[in-house]
């Protein structure tokens, strides 16, 4: 081989190991322009992933938070409902109590109106024998069912008349009757522990006969003590009709 052939071999040698070596070199600097490059944009990738994962974990919150929100806002309202309804309830049970304590307040009034306005409950009729004034066993028995029906009242007066028949004198008469209310107050209030200050009584002689004094059993009829209970008039009181009759025969 010449020497210009081994010259041209070497350079062309040469040539291949410089081609060779600069595609290497270029390949190299492109991975790395290329690394270089995709670097930044990972990094905002992954800045970006981590941003909408905060998003979607803010709208997660939000949606709880809205759920939250809406069961108390219901639980409110519901207590809301349930305070009101119970808030009627009171009302109406306070207007029934004021409709009740008018009503009672109108009946108190009614009753202090008409505490003076006394009416016959009860009577009593005890007969005496002639010129007698002293109460018999049967008189004391009829006075002890008296003061019994008497003892359930609250409000009361008694009101004792003593009575004769026309037989003898007016003025003794008169005398006579009046010993006959006082022997029945006296037991009244001795046996039957009736207050005093209840009790009105007075005699009447000859006046006021329930039956003529013509016969015998008229005149019996008219020795007589009549005993009435008046109470005040009450609204709404149940009317008692309780009497005691005198007995049949004279004494």
């Amino acid at each position: 081989m010449s020497p210009t052939n081994s010259i041209k071999l070497v350079a062309l040698g040469l040539g291949v190991v410089v081609l060779m070596t600069a595609g290497c070199a270029t390949k190299k600097f492109v991975r790395q322009s290329v690394q270089e490059s995709v670097q930044p944009l990972q990094a905002n990738l992954n800045k970006v992933d981590q941003k909408t994962n905060q998003n979607a974990e803010q709208i997660r919150n939000v949606d709880r938070r809205s759920e939250s929100g809406i069961a108390q806002a219901q639980n409110a309202a519901d207590q809301a409902h349930q305070a009101a309804t119970t808030a009627d309830q009171h009302a109406q049970a306070a207007q029934q109590v004021g409709e009740k304590g008018l009503a009672q307040a109108n009946q108190a009034q009614e009753m202090v109106n008409n505490i003076d306005n006394y009416k016959p409950a009860q009577q009593a009729t005890v007969l005496f024998g002639l010129n007698k004034s002293t109460l018999t066993a049967e008189d004391k028995q009829r006075l002890d069912q008296f003061v019994q029906t008497v003892k359930t009242l609250k409000h009361y007066v008694i009101e004792v008349q003593g009575y004769t028949d026309s037989t003898g004198p007016r003025a003794y008469n008169l005398q006579l009757s009046q010993r006959r209310a006082d022997a029945v107050v006296r037991y009244l209030t001795l046996n039957g522990d009736i207050p005093l200050v209840k009790i009105h009584n007075l005699g009447y002689g000859e006046a006021a006969p329930v039956n003529p004094n013509n016969t015998r059993k008229g005149r019996a009829l008219n020795r007589r003590v009549q005993i009435t209970v008046f109470v005040p008039q009450m609204p709404n009181a149940p009317q008692s009709a309780a009497q005691l009759t005198p007995a049949e025969s004279p004494q």
